[in-house]
């Protein structure tokens, strides 16, 4: 059991979480009550790819950056978590995480819930794997709408796709805002579309002609998120 300042923290950042924020109060004070707090300072490595780990983490401030690097050095990033999202569930249920390292992007605190008490929770409250299940179709379908998008997308459109998908997972309201400003390069953006930054440069500059966004230093502010969740289209997905 976490002491009373940090289960207040945890509790508040999993009612306010887009993943976990519909479950009944008394789960969320159960869940709550299953972590502890770790702090990482920023670019610091919390797990290597396919390492052996049993945790759920919950973001409660700043972020994760999920990345790897192929056999020939070339790196893909597959995300960047922020505020309420979650990473290891994957890792409770089968013991091993996917080849993914995992950095802190900024100084960033995170909730840890260990496996076996989750797990635990989870047949003592039979429902919460039904909510456990619908967690994993979420990233079953983002998964698929990605490798779709990869294969017959336009660049501008999976870059308006991915932009809003960023905002989402670094827990930015991209239904109710008109403009958000975003911490993020061109090259890492290249990396998560798996294409160069050149062709990134050509397409953001196309897109801010257009007036949808401002490209800064290390920024991208979306300027008319209204506009982008139209071209982006109704399957909308964050990590």
């Amino acid at each position: 059991m976490p002491s009373g300042l940090d289960f207040a923290r945890i509790r508040a950042a999993l009612a306010a979480s887009l993943h976990f924020r519909s479950l009944p109060a008394e789960d969320l004070d159960r869940l709550a009550a299953l972590g502890r707090l770790r702090t990482l300072e920023d670019g610091e490595l919390l797990l290597r790819a396919s390492a052996e780990q049993s945790s759920l983490w919950i973001v409660i401030e700043g972020c994760l950056r999920l990345s790897t690097v192929t056999q020939s050095g070339r790196e893909f990033v597959y995300a960047v978590i922020g505020p309420g999202n979650h990473y290891g569930l994957g890792s409770v249920l089968r013991g091993r995480t996917p080849p993914a390292d995992v950095h802190a992007a900024g100084p960033t605190t995170l909730a840890v819930l260990d496996g076996p008490s989750l797990l635990k929770l989870f047949d003592e409250r039979p429902r919460l794997w039904r909510h456990v299940a619908n967690l994993i179709y979420m990233r079953l379908t983002l998964a698929m709408v990605t490798l779709r998008d990869v294969n017959v997308a336009p660049l501008p459109q999976r870059i308006v796709r991915r932009l809003l998908g960023h905002a989402i997972s670094s827990g930015q309201d991209v239904g109710t805002s008109s403009m958000l400003e975003l911490r993020i390069t061109q090259s890492e953006l290249g990396r998560m579309l798996a294409t160069s930054r050149s062709r990134v440069n050509g397409a953001l500059k196309g897109l801010e002609k257009s007036g949808l966004l401002k490209v800064g230093y290390r920024t991208i502010t979306l300027a008319d998120v209204p506009r982008m969740r139209e071209l982006a289209g109704a399957d909308l997905f964050s990590f």
